[in-house]
């Protein structure tokens, strides 16, 4: 019988041994390490929601480039002309140029050609034809502001706005990757710690079966360290499966320069985060924080943009009330001769060839513009009360995610020594097993708590390191 188990616990040490070599095989060294300054570069440089974010703000300036070309000058030119019966009833030629300004003006500059049998007596012109130069003046509705100058406005808020969404975009983005990657540097580093568990359960095994042989240790020794291989291999394949998830889900964030492909099948090797001492940092003065938030967060400026445009919008429609009142002037030449030799002189000239008209007009009840200007102040009272409640959910935010910091903070420095006891611990238990005054089993304890107090202690961190992303992305600097 004791032959017997000899026999099998080789075996069993055979089969386990490859199993072990088998293991190690998944995962050779020598991929280059991938850390958050170089991860978050990536991000930002090649990620398609990154890219699309920076079209925001070209579609923001042509936006503005479209608004602009409101005030562009534009030349004009119109024909038309009868002919019956083989008579000329009448020609017209009109070509000029209009030019909008400020304050309502559009100047006018323009020549006129008419010619015909059969021309109305208003319509004659001198036979050279005329050259005419004014302008239209809007003095009531439209004065101070229109829809060109309302569009210029917003065009030019929107430049701001476009520029706060891009930041928002990013600062979502970067909080996603911060929570994968963290993860992945977790699932990497549990790897690595139950990998290296199973290595030395394999020395330990090897060294009592050959204390077996040698018939310093009884066969029941062997055994309870077999299984603690056997167990250490499980540990391992479960890692592993995980830490392969983890890095196919921060996979997901790196892309090639040109956006255009996804970059597959990409090793890397997570920092050693056990090996790094923990330096908790600090997010700076919470009320400095929270201070900075309420100014630059870039949510509220997106609010704060929509206000302004709004309170442009409801400019215009208060505008609209006014009743319209146009003023149209135009000076008169003959051909383009407009100071005729013996003519009036100074001011006197602007009043005696020309051409002016005056506009009025008002709907009686005024229902329109009325409606429309309250429905714009609604519109308004409803963005102050978003922005209003994004502020102090934002301020919340900041507050919760602070606490949680700073209880993680403290939560990692306990587990930090109690890891070290559980490992002097584990040592003095080693060292009792070499005087014969202690077990394999309670070796197996001791390096098992040894083991759960490292991950532990390991996913705090991690969870530290997502909390201090969390906190920058409810302060809407991560993007910074």
């Amino acid at each position: 019988m004791k032959c017997f188990l000899y026999v099998l616990l080789l075996l069993q040490t055979r089969l386990l041994t490859a199993q072990i070599g088998q293991a190690g095989v998944d995962n050779p060294g020598g991929f280059p390490t991938l850390d958050w300054t170089n991860f978050r570069r990536q991000v930002l440089e090649n990620h398609p929601v990154a890219r699309q974010a920076d079209l925001s703000r070209d579609e923001a300036a042509a936006t503005l480039l479209r608004a602009r070309g409101g005030f562009d000058p534009k030349a004009f030119a119109d024909y038309s002309a009868k002919n019956f019966n083989d008579k000329n009833y009448f020609q017209f030629t009109e070509a000029g140029l209009k030019w909008p300004a400020g304050l309502g003006l559009e100047f006018k500059g323009a020549f006129n050609y008419a010619t015909g049998e059969y021309l109305n007596p208003e319509s004659k012109l001198p036979s050279d034809g005329q050259a005419a130069f004014g302008f239209n003046w809007t003095l009531g509705q439209g004065l101070f502001i229109d829809e060109r100058r309302a569009a210029m406005r917003q065009a030019r808020i929107g430049i701001q706005q476009a520029e706060a969404e891009r930041s928002a975009v990013l600062n979502h983005l970067l909080l996603d990757a911060a929570k994968v990657y963290w993860s992945w540097v977790v699932a990497d580093n549990q790897l690595v710690i139950y990998e290296e568990a199973l290595r030395q359960a394999g020395i330990r095994h090897n060294a009592l079966r050959e204390s077996l042989l040698q018939g310093d240790k009884p066969a029941i020794d062997t055994l309870e360290s077999f299984i603690q291989v056997q167990n250490r291999l499980l540990d391992v394949n479960f890692a592993r499966v995980e830490q392969q998830n983890a890095l196919l889900a921060v996979q997901n964030f790196l892309w090639s320069p040109d956006s255009q492909t996804f970059v597959p099948e990409t090793n890397f090797k997570a920092p050693a985060l056990l090996s790094e001492p923990f330096a908790a940092g600090s997010p700076g003065n919470l009320a400095e924080l929270l201070q900075q938030a309420q100014a630059q967060h870039p949510e509220l400026l997106m609010y704060e943009a929509k206000l302004r445009s709004l309170d442009v919008e409801r400019r215009l429609k208060n505008e609209k009330r006014k009743p319209m009142l146009d003023l149209s002037y135009q000076l008169l030449g003959a051909g383009w001769q407009f100071f005729p030799a013996g003519g009036p002189d100074g001011a006197g000239v602007l009043a005696g060839d020309i051409k002016w008209g005056l506009h009025f007009s008002y709907p009686i009840l005024n229902r329109k513009a009325r409606g429309d200007l309250q429905i714009t102040e609604i519109k308004l009272a409803q963005t102050d009360y978003e922005l209003r409640l994004k502020r102090q959910t934002i301020d919340n935010k900041i507050r919760q995610y602070g606490n949680e910091l700073n209880n993680l903070a403290q939560q990692i420095t306990l587990y930090r020594d109690m890891t070290q006891n559980y490992r002097l611990l584990l040592d003095a238990e080693n060292e009792k097993f070499r005087f014969g005054e202690s077990s394999i089993f309670l070796i197996n304890t001791r390096e098992q708590r040894w083991l759960d107090a490292r991950i532990k202690y390991l996913k705090l961190l991690s969870e530290f390191r997502k909390t201090e992303a969390a906190l920058n992305g409810a302060a809407g600097n991560l993007a910074n």
